[in-house]
């Protein structure tokens, strides 16, 4: 790939904010950058896999699912490059992926290995700063999240659900759970789910079938 190219591929991640063109030059030179690509359908990476590099998306388009601990719900994800697989799983006491990913269309990667990434924050202030901001604006947003009140009514505890357990709350997403695990989850009858469902369904918020909630753009929620 032509470094110009890899400059402009690079720059679309906020982790590389701030490095001049002069920077990237340094990094592609010194650094082993590993390019793949695959074509839809295949497997990106599995849950539970070891996370041992920088994955970015820099073309084409991924689908995300994840699955609750005793897999009784699960929530699909779409997401187009430029897009980061879960970088803050490269360090810490859990370094495997808690999502899968999958191509949907024919997708290219660059990875950059845990080795060689430690020795690009040690060259690169701006990186390891980016890196740093990153870790702690995702634990500072956990944190808040924690301790927010739910205005107590059936549809502020449904979006609250549904945009906390997304990698990102923004787009196009399925939750894939029974109406009876998903009341449990929430503290109110099934009746009332239903009820509740049914009314965002006629407000075009979200699409029902048996088992299955499409909401198209989930960011839609913030508004009501």
């Amino acid at each position: 790939m032509p470094e110009l190219q890899i400059y402009d591929k690079l720059l679309q991640f906020p982790l590389f904010n701030g490095l001049s063109h002069n920077d990237i030059l340094q990094l592609v030179a010194y650094t082993r950058l590993d390019f793949s690509r695959l074509e839809a359908h295949n497997v990106v990476v599995k849950a539970g896999d070891v996370c041992d590099k920088i994955m970015m998306l820099v073309g084409g388009q991924i689908e995300a699912t994840t699955n609750s601990a005793d897999g009784g719900y699960k929530v699909v994800e779409i997401f187009n490059s430029p897009y980061m697989l879960q970088p803050e799983l490269l360090f810490g006491l859990s370094r495997r992926y808690t999502t899968g990913f999958t191509a949907t269309t024919r997708c290219n990667f660059i990875s950059i290995s845990k080795k060689e990434f430690g020795l690009v924050m040690q060259k690169f202030e701006v990186i390891r700063i980016n890196y740093l901001n990153f870790i702690a604006t995702m634990t500072q947003k956990t944190t808040r999240q924690q301790w927010l009140s739910t205005d107590d009514n059936d549809r502020a505890r449904l979006v609250n659900f549904m945009t906390t357990h997304c990698l990102r709350p923004a787009g196009h997403k399925v939750f894939k759970i029974l109406m009876t695990r998903l009341a449990r989850e929430i503290n109110v009858s099934r009746l009332d789910v239903s009820v509740e469902l049914n009314k965002m369904q006629e407000e075009g918020l979200l699409t029902l079938t048996r088992g299955r909630i499409t909401v198209p753009f989930i960011e839609r929620f913030g508004t009501l």
